[in-house]
């Protein structure tokens, strides 16, 4: 099913139109929102860049791609929506005030290849087409985040008042706990965890060690939390500019990045958590009842937060979602 749901974005309107004439080559600027090639998020986008660039020679490439030293991550939502960019991998929680509903992807309990069998992403095309943008992939379902700390906690309620470093995809959460929240930028959190402004952050296990905060990390609480979802988009106009042939290029790497790339990333992701405690960090596991209430407190206050901004549309998304 997912192959024959790629095919109909690029293969099959190519096999239905016969050999047109080559078309010009597309260059496409792209941009992704962390700089670091020793992340796993950016190394799988490079490898869909990569699978653009080889398979597509003559007919399509992505180049430069840009990172947040040359446009801030938080403003490349809008560089994409101005045709500034072409291609970007971004976090939906980055732009949900464009595409509200495509911050439900980190929330969802079936996986991509459900997604696209059920008419989840149709419905999702349909929002990102309204904003201006094309849905081509996303990875990091099954890669969750977890809470990191500095300073030891025996249950949930330790919580409560603890200075925890936020971002529009945790606040929400971080309130139910009743976090004490401090708002700083990813590259200054190695100096705000050294110098006790906060005493714990989240996320992705394999974030943690390629951006140095395992030197100030003591604990991983255990278990995660939603998806550590990363999107690919185009720009809708840019995207309606390409032949069907350049269309398809771009298809069949999404089709990669989903089937064969994002099972690796989460494997990888695991590694990388089991490293950081064979070299001392101490992993907390909650009790049953914590857990539980752990991850009821993440999903229950996202999804009414979003069901509160748009009830309609966040009510059709969210049973294709659920199991």
């Amino acid at each position: 099913m997912m192959r024959r749901y790629f095919a109909v974005l690029g293969l099959s309107t190519l096999l239905l139109t016969g050999a047109p004439a080559q078309a010009e080559e597309a260059v496409l600027k792209g941009a992704m929102f962390i700089k670091s090639d020793k992340s796993l998020f950016r190394s799988v986008f490079n490898q869909f860049v990569e699978r653009v660039n080889e398979t597509g020679k003559g007919l399509v490439r992505i180049d430069p791609v840009l990172g947040p030293e040359a446009i801030p991550s938080r403003e490349m939502p809008n560089a994409l929506s101005e045709g500034v960019i072409d291609v970007a991998g971004l976090p939906p929680a980055y732009y949900r005030g464009i595409i509200l509903e495509a911050d439900a992807l980190q929330l969802a309990s079936v996986p991509p290849a459900e997604q696209r069998k059920n008419g989840a992403i149709d419905y999702l095309q349909t929002r990102y087409n309204a904003a201006g943008w094309q849905f081509l992939a996303q990875y990091g379902y099954g890669l969750q985040f977890h809470l990191f700390l500095d300073e030891p906690i025996e249950t949930l309620a330790d919580l409560k008042d603890f200075p925890l470093r936020t971002t529009p995809t945790y606040r929400h959460f971080f309130d139910a706990l009743g976090a004490r929240q401090v708002e700083t930028s990813r590259g200054e959190l190695y100096t705000a965890m050294e110098r006790g402004v906060v005493d714990g952050y989240a996320n992705a296990m394999s974030e943690v060690a390629p951006a140095g905060w395992d030197d100030v990390t003591k604990y991983r609480v255990d278990p995660g939390f939603y998806h550590a979802v990363v999107t690919i988009t185009v720009n809708k106009e840019r995207w309606d500019s390409l032949s069907d042939e350049q269309k398809a290029v771009l298809s069949s790497a999404a089709e990669a990045v989903e089937m064969e790339m994002a099972p690796a990333m989460v494997a990888a992701d695991q590694a990388e958590g089991q490293k950081m405690v064979d070299k001392g960090m101490t992993v907390i596991t909650l009790s049953k009842d914590d857990a539980a209430s752990l991850q009821d407190m993440a999903l229950g206050a996202y999804w009414s937060l979003l069901e509160g901004e748009n009830a309609d549309s966040i009510g059709k998304l969210r049973p294709l979602l659920s199991k």
